[in-house]
């Protein structure tokens, strides 16, 4: 039964929100182009704005970036938009973490600069500026610009002190995720810790899948091989299959699995669940699809199959050079000369004596 004390389009509106926020996104999706719909005959600027902007955190949150991309484009080019500091620099944050999840970092980090400069002028949107702080922080990361990136991660931390323990905890987050990718495996510890404790799994079960997959890759990449570890892996599992979550969010987990089977010397483990996720890797960012690539290549070198690892080494390089990571793709060819040469030398010698 509708309200008598609300308008048509702002019970619609809360309707599509209320489905977004049980994950029923294709449904949420409708009612908020039904409740725009609404707004823009009732003339309400506002909620029509708002709607278009939950289609668009909808198209994300099912991995469909390329769709994600097309509605924060459009709603960041629009007239209304530029009329306000806050639709501005939300809509402009949209599009920076559509341009990370398709490997345009450069254009990622631009545009999140740019949101947390509009946001900043405002003392009033200080969550919006920190949602823009969090996504430059995460595509000067991901492009391996660290000290760029710790230098905004200070910056960071002190928003941090006045906001609700979400907000500090996804902010704590990106710290250390920075952190460890810097070699600073205290701090990154010490920051992850402070956000576990703000994070609840009991308040958003598919954020606690998120932040434990983080966490857990981090300490990958810090060869940290401990029990700690071990449960942020499992923890995300269990979180991730509890949500559902997209193919893309499973494909992203099963990435971490498979580098901690690796770690650990289970290539047989690591290979079972490498191929698969490499063949549908187009899902994934491309800097992502690159690192896959990069890690069922050297697990095909480990179990001696050297001209399958020479073509999947050539592919996790173009992927990186994709995404504009000159550095991870020397990386990649460098490891191409050490190892491969060596091993297909110590095969040849093998087969003639």
């Amino acid at each position: 039964m509708q309200s008598p004390h609300l308008a048509s389009h702002v019970v619609a509106g809360l309707n599509a929100r209320a489905k977004w926020k049980e994950r029923k996104f294709d449904e949420a999706f409708e009612l908020a182009g039904d409740a725009a719909d609404l707004a823009g005959a009732a003339g309400d600027d506002d909620t029509w704005w708002e709607m278009l902007y939950l289609q668009a955190e909808c198209r994300r949150d099912q991995g469909s970036i390329e769709e994600y991309l097309r509605l924060a484009t459009e709603l960041n080019n629009h007239q209304l938009t530029s009329t306000s500091s806050e639709r501005g620099a939300k809509a402009g944050t949209m599009v920076a973490v559509a341009f990370q999840g398709l490997g345009r970092l450069a254009e990622a980090a631009a545009m999140a600069s740019d949101s947390a400069k509009l946001a900043a002028g405002d003392p009033d949107l200080l969550h919006v500026q920190i949602l823009a702080q969090r996504a430059l922080i995460a595509a000067l990361a991901e492009s391996r610009l660290l000290e760029d990136a710790w230098r905004e991660c200070l910056q960071l931390e002190t928003l941090l002190a006045d906001v609700d323990e979400d907000t500090a905890g996804k902010g704590y987050w990106v710290i250390g995720n920075v952190a460890f990718l810097a070699d600073r495996v205290a701090d990154g510890g010490m920051y992850h810790d402070l956000a576990a404790e703000r994070l609840s799994p009991s308040k958003d079960v598919d954020l606690w899948a998120r932040f434990n997959r983080a966490s857990a890759e981090m300490r990958l990449q810090a060869k940290l091989l401990d029990s700690a570890t071990l449960r942020c892996i499992e923890r995300a599992e269990m979180a991730t299959d509890i949500v559902g979550g997209s193919e893309r969010d499973h494909l992203e987990m099963s990435l971490v699995r498979a580098r901690w089977n690796y770690l650990n010397q289970d290539m047989q483990e690591a290979l079972a669940i490498l191929e698969p996720l490499c063949a549908q890797s187009s899902i994934l960012a491309t800097q992502t699809a690159a690192e896959a690539h990069f890690l069922l290549g050297r697990t095909l070198l480990a179990l001696g199959r050297l001209d399958d690892a020479e073509a999947v080494f050539d592919k996790s390089a173009s992927l990186f050079d994709q995404s504009a990571l000159p550095e991870r793709s020397s990386a990649v060819h460098d490891y191409l000369r050490d190892n491969v040469g060596s091993a297909a030398k110590d095969r040849g010698g093998q087969h003639r004596g």
